[in-house]
């Protein structure tokens, strides 16, 4: 009984804190656009209002440029297609920022491949 105690405290201390977010950072795409709600997207992203800035601006919404890391809040929400929250991460903000985008803005980070160059 000990044993299996023992065992099961060992195996949640390896695992982590329960509440930890994800680790599957996305980062934002050429023509990402962030909102502060869900029901703004689907006009932001219309290629008319999506050329705007200052639109976008008004409609809370903004378009941060390629690159930017964003982690998902909820990842269930990707298959179906439906608005992402996702915890930006712009330059100056260690702590990110709460927004919604369409899940086909982002892209997967790029893995880092490790090569010989002599054998280039």
């Amino acid at each position: 009984m000990r044993f299996h105690l023992t065992a099961a405290v060992v195996a949640l201390l390896c695992a982590g804190p329960a509440s930890a977010e994800p680790q599957d950072d996305l980062f934002t795409g050429p023509d990402t656009i962030l909102c502060l709600t869900p029901e703004n997207l689907v006009v932001a992203n219309q290629p008319a209002v999506a050329k705007s800035q200052t639109v976008l601006r008004s409609m809370g919404c903004l378009r941060p440029g390629s690159g930017v890391r964003t982690r998902p809040i909820d990842s269930t929400a990707v298959p179906t297609g439906n608005p992402l929250r996702v915890r930006f991460y712009p330059a100056g903000i260690s702590s990110g920022i709460m927004l919604w985008a369409l899940p086909s803005a982002f892209t997967a980070p790029i893995s880092v491949q490790t090569s010989d160059p002599k054998r280039s």
